[in-house]
């Protein structure tokens, strides 16, 4: 299985990055995880959010977010959009659907036509 992951939305934040007090080098995203496999692909409902410094390369953790980093976050919480989560099949579990149908109707059609070829005959 393969793994996704929707970018809801990127921004880059005007605030001071904790750890190295740089202007502008915030970015903030939110992400929602897909998983791809050859029967389905299922999209969680989770949204999984994440702060990085662009200079400094750190990630910051809500615990060591300001005042002000927590109200933008909160802002652009109520901005993103979420994808509608659940499972979409693919062609390949259709198909497959499609052929057990068939193998179980022709078995069924079999025993109801020919009930000679079932009769037990000791």
């Amino acid at each position: 299985m393969k793994t996704e992951y929707i970018i809801l939305k990127n921004a880059i934040l005007n605030n001071n990055c904790p750890e190295c007090y740089a202007t502008k080098s915030l970015q903030l995203s939110f992400k929602q995880k897909k998983v791809l496999s050859k029967l389905y692909t299922r999209t969680e409902k989770e949204v999984i959010e994440s702060m990085d410094c662009q200079k400094c390369g750190t990630t910051i953790y809500p615990g060591r977010w300001t005042d002000d980093i927590e109200r933008v976050y909160e802002y652009h919480k109520k901005t993103i959009s979420v994808a509608s989560s659940g499972i979409r099949f693919t062609k390949l579990s259709y198909a497959i659907l499609f052929l057990l149908i068939l193998i179980v109707s022709c078995a069924i059609g079999a025993f109801l036509f020919f009930p000679d070829l079932f009769a037990n005959t000791f």
